[in-house]
């Protein structure tokens, strides 16, 4: 599925970036619920993201593309807290995390997935959105014995919600369906809808088509399209191209840990600095 370079435009230049812009249809009224501003990742002495800046606004598609070893995963875990950064800046809807652990991150509206799938093999698909969606108020022994009322309530209010969640990305036939018994596509979907029920500000997605079969990839297109129209922001890490230019607003393109381009699709595509990268 993924265009190789030599299937960009052949004409053409690079207009001004549109760096830290919010595009028609964003909350730009209210600021970007994610500022990163010259985030830097080293290992040991190896800077793999190097001074990296970008905005994200509510229900914007920020794409990072770029080729292997460019940083990209690298940026996406700095910013969900699996990667320290030594230096620069994480902020989400005015709050900075930079330093907070990832679990304090979740809490603040910050999802993730990973390149390999993380449900629980041996649960099924309804019981892996339900662990999901507990844990909010945590659990007391007061809670299950004088306020098992409130409890129960609160238990029926994520039940209502997975199936909700179900309905709309077309499961139901699969919720008694184990983890294991789900093909890559499916898995997925279901790392998706895990997020979702947490209410995430932010979703970030390491490289979603990953063992997705060709005929579910415009499927997913929409769903995230879906996702990003309730005005949650996606970060995409992706290497398909032609999923990249239908889903994202804005394109940043990394090289060696830095950023060499940003703008539209149509933009980075015509760039020559892009083009040199990811021919090199």
């Amino acid at each position: 599925m993924t265009i190789s370079p030599a299937g960009f435009p052949a004409d053409g230049t690079a207009r001004a970036s549109a760096a830290h812009a919010a595009p028609a249809g964003a909350a730009s009224d209210r600021g970007p619920v994610l500022q990163v501003r010259d985030v830097v990742v080293r290992y040991g002495g190896v800077a793999a993201v190097n001074g990296v800046s970008f905005d994200l606004y509510a229900g914007q598609i920020v794409g990072l593309i770029g080729p292997n070893g460019a940083g990209k995963s690298s940026l996406l875990a700095s910013i969900g807290g699996q990667q320290r950064a030594q230096s620069g800046s994480i902020v989400l809807q005015g709050r900075n995390v930079t330093r907070a652990a990832p679990y304090t991150r979740a809490r603040h509206g910050i999802a993730r997935t990973f390149q390999t799938t993380s449900e629980f093999e041996n649960m099924t698909v309804f019981e892996n959105l339900l662990v999901a969606g507990r844990g909010a108020s945590g659990a007391s022994l007061w809670r299950v014995t004088v306020g098992w009322r409130s409890h129960r309530a609160e238990e029926r209010q994520v039940e209502a919600k997975a199936w909700g969640i179900l309905e709309r990305f077309e499961m139901v036939d699969l919720a008694d369906a184990y983890g294991r018994e789900l093909s890559g596509g499916q898995r997925r979907l279901v790392e998706i809808m895990r997020c979702l029920m947490r209410d995430p500000v932010v979703l970030l997605l390491d490289e979603p088509m990953v063992g997705v079969a060709p005929h579910l990839v415009e499927r997913f297109v929409r769903d995230l399209r879906t996702v990003a129209a309730e005005g949650i922001g996606l970060v995409i890490v992706e290497h398909a191209l032609e999923v990249i230019e239908q889903l994202c607003d804005v394109v940043v393109v990394m090289a060696l840990g830095e950023v060499i381009a940003e703008g539209t699709y149509e933009e980075v595509v015509a760039n020559e600095e892009v083009r040199r990268a990811y021919l090199a």
